[in-house]
C-alpha cells in the first residue's frame, strides 16, 4: 500500500530532485515553510521509506570508467538460492547497481572498469559462481546515460537542465576519489563532516567539490525516492526502429514528458531506450498509445521491463 503525501512533501521532494545537497533554509525559503517544518517533513519522509538516501551522480565514464549493463533471468534456481546471489551482488564492490525486474529478466546490474580485460576478469568470477542458476540475457555497453528531472512531482515546474553523463578521461588524486566515495552515496553530507574524515579544511572540500563539478565529474545530486511507496511503477522501454532518423524526434518527445527519467544509450542495446516513473500500469499503457500514435509506423518492435526494487545504487564504489 502506497503512503499518501501532500503537497508540501511534494515541493520537499522536488527541491531535493533538483539538488540534493539544498540546505534545508533554502528549501524553506522556495516554498514558504518553516525550517522546522522542512525538517520534521524530511524526517517523516525517510521514515516512511519514502526518502531511501540522496546520491551524487558520478560520471564514471568521464573517469575512463567503461560501464557494462547486464541482465540475468534466474533458472533451476531456489528462492534461496535467488537470495544468495542477489545478497552475493549486493556485497561485490565492483556491482554499484543491483536491480530486482519483473518481466523477461529478474535481475539488471551495471559493473565500471578501466579496460575491457579487468571486466572479463570480474565477470569471469561471478558468472563461475551463478552459472547453473541465470542465463545471461544481455551485455551491453553504456555509452551515455541522461538524467531527467522529476517534472511530475509538482504540477507547474520550472523548464530545467537535462544532466547528461559522456564520456572522457579524467584524472583525479586518492583525495578526489574518497570525496568522491564518501560523497556518492550520502550527498547530504556536510562539508565539516567531509573535513572530519578526510583530514582537509571546509574551504579546501569546497574548493575540490567545485573543482569535480566543473570537469563534469560530479553532475549532481539527486534523492533516492521510493516510487513503490509514492503509489509509482517504474519501467525501462527498449525500443527497435524502422527509421533510425527519428531517434533525435523521439528523444524531443520524451524530454518533455513528465513520467521519463531517463535516456540511455548503449552499444549492444536497443536503438532507443529510456525509463519511466508512472502512477499505474494503465497511465502506462495509455503513454504506450501516445508514443505509438506518434511513432507507431516507425517503431519496429518495443518490449519493457519493470524493476520492483533497487537493492543497491551507488555510483561510484570502485
Amino acid at each position: 500500500m502506497s503512503i499518501k503525501i501532500d503537497l508540501n512533501d511534494k515541493k520537499i521532494l522536488h527541491e531535493l530532485d533538483k539538488n540534493a545537497r539544498i540546505s534545508y533554509s533554502e528549501i524553506a525559503k522556495k516554498i514558504r515553510l518553516s525550517k522546522n517544518s522542512v525538517i520534521n517533513r524530511i524526517k517523516v519522509l525517510e521514515k516512511n521509506k519514502i526518502i531511501l538516501g540522496y546520491n551524487a551522480l558520478i560520471n564514471v565514464n568521464n573517469l575512463g570508467y567503461t560501464t557494462y549493463d547486464i541482465y540475468l533471468k534466474f533458472k533451476d534456481s531456489s528462492f534461496e538460492k535467488e537470495q544468495e546471489i542477489i545478497s552475493d551482488l549486493i556485497k561485490n564492490k565492483h556491482a554499484w547497481l543491483v536491480a530486482k525486474v519483473e518481466g523477461n529478466i529478474n535481475l539488471s546490474l551495471l559493473i565500471s572498469t578501466k579496460t575491457p580485460e579487468e571486466f572479463d576478469q570480474i565477470w569471469d568470477k561471478i558468472y563461475q559462481k551463478i552459472k547453473p542458476y541465470v542465463e545471461v540475457t544481455r551485455i551491453a555497453i553504456l555509452l551515455e546515460y541522461h538524467h531527467f528531472p522529476r517534472k511530475y512531482l509538482m504540477d507547474k515546474y520550472e523548464k530545467e537542465t537535462t544532466i547528461i553523463a559522456k564520456r572522457g578521461n579524467n584524472k583525479i588524486d586518492k583525495t578526489d576519489e574518497q570525496l568522491i566515495k564518501l560523497i556518492s552515496s550520502n550527498a547530504r553530507i556536510s562539508l565539516l563532516e567531509l573535513s572530519n574524515k578526510l583530514n582537509m579544511t571546509t574551504k579546501t572540500i569546497a574548493a575540490r567539490i567545485k573543482h569535480l563539478e566543473k570537469e563534469k565529474i560530479i553532475l549532481g545530486y539527486r534523492v533516492n525516492l521510493n516510487f513503490q511507496e509514492m503509489g509509482y511503477n517504474y519501467y525501462k522501454l527498449m525500443i527497435n526502429l524502422n527509421d533510425l532518423g527519428i531517434r533525435k524526434q523521439m528523444y524531443n518527445f520524451i524530454q518533455a514528458h513528465k513520467n521519463v527519467v531517463y535516456f540511455d544509450k548503449f552499444i549492444g542495446g536497443s536503438d532507443f531506450e529510456f525509463d519511466v516513473e508512472i502512477e499505474s500500469f494503465d497511465k502506462f499503457t495509455a503513454f504506450l498509445d501516445e508514443l505509438k500514435k506518434k511513432f507507431g509506423h516507425l517503431i519496429n518492435n518495443y518490449n519493457y521491463l519493470n524493476p520492483t526494487m533497487i537493492y543497491k545504487s551507488n555510483y561510484f564504489s570502485n
